[in-house]
């Protein structure tokens, strides 16, 4: 088991951003679009909090939040694109739960 460190959760928001992006470029559904810049912003405010002092354990709290998931997951996106965002969260939470404090 690896050590939740700054750097290794900036690695993984930075792997979760890049799909995001992706979902967010290539999906056919326009009116999607808004979901997932309001998701990539989501994203980027776990950086921002990081980049301020927030400590990485007070950064993974919220992102393995069932808060978090609702707000990733309940509203739908159409498509494939919003399949593969789910499931990204969920790796991105799987991965970090595993971390040591």
């Amino acid at each position: 088991m690896t050590t939740l460190d700054k750097e290794s959760l900036v690695e993984k928001l930075l792997d979760f951003l890049t799909v995001l992006h992706r979902c967010f470029s290539e999906t056919t559904y326009v009116q999607d679009r808004p979901l997932y810049a309001t998701d990539i912003a989501v994203a980027v405010g776990w950086l921002v909090r990081l980049r301020e002092g927030a400590l990485p354990n007070e950064v993974r709290a919220d992102i393995v939040d069932s808060a978090t998931t609702k707000h990733f997951a309940d509203y739908w996106k159409q498509g494939t694109w919003g399949e593969i965002e789910v499931l990204a969260l969920k790796m991105l939470q799987d991965e970090i739960g595993k971390m040591r404090m």
